[in-house]
């Protein structure tokens, strides 16, 4: 029998999985929310409603429904299924991406402390170099005054040497101009007994 040309249901709808397969398709979900005070019922099948009361007969309320459509409804819950198994998969990929973008916050905030802490650390070493600055400025400082001290000390001491060689100088010259004032009384009363001498002469002579 030759091959016919029109494609079956099967290669139609392999063809429509690789179309899909190549190129997903963007699933938009609106989340709406839930009032608190409205409840969800979802559809039940009671048995009795649909009972066939003549088992000879068609009797039963069952909508009818044919071999193709049946097909081609349980084709398409199969495919709303894998839309819900693809958007539970990108739920769980979302849940995950967030809790990573958790963990990344989290990361990001012990980084921020972790940098504060630094520059506190970084801090408290600058105002500890300055303090050692500050200190041996300090100590230098000290060593200067001790040394402009010793000067002093020195000057003192050549002052005080001098002080005592000036005493000695005007003590000599004091000693001096006595010693020269008490010759010069000794030898004008020479002098007068001399002359005295010779005036007694000179009388006794006449």
């Amino acid at each position: 029998m030759p091959r016919t040309t029109q494609k079956t249901k099967l290669e139609t709808a392999q063809e429509k999985l690789k179309t899909a397969a190549t190129t997903p398709e963007t699933i938009k979900i609106d989340p709406t929310s839930i009032n608190a005070n409205s409840t969800h019922q979802a559809s039940v099948f009671n048995p009795s409603d649909y009972l066939a009361s003549n088992l000879f007969a068609d009797t039963s309320t069952l909508p009818r429904t044919s071999k193709v459509e049946a097909d081609k409804a349980i084709q398409s819950i199969s495919e709303k299924r894998e839309t819900l198994r693809l958007v539970s998969a990108n739920l769980s990929l979302n849940t995950d991406a967030y809790k990573a973008g958790s963990l990344s916050e989290k990361m990001s905030q012990a980084s921020i402390t972790w940098q504060t802490d630094r520059i506190g650390t970084d801090t408290k070493l600058v105002g500890l170099e300055n303090a050692k600055v500050l200190y041996q400025t300090a100590t230098v400082k000290l060593a200067q005054t001790g040394v402009k001290l010793e000067h002093e000390n020195v000057t003192l001491g050549g002052l005080t040497a001098e002080t005592e060689q000036r005493q000695r100088f005007w003590a000599a010259k004091y000693e001096l101009a006595e010693t020269r004032i008490r010759g010069i009384i000794q030898a004008q009363y020479s002098l007068d007994q001399k002359i005295g001498s010779i005036e007694a002469e000179a009388e006794s002579i006449e």
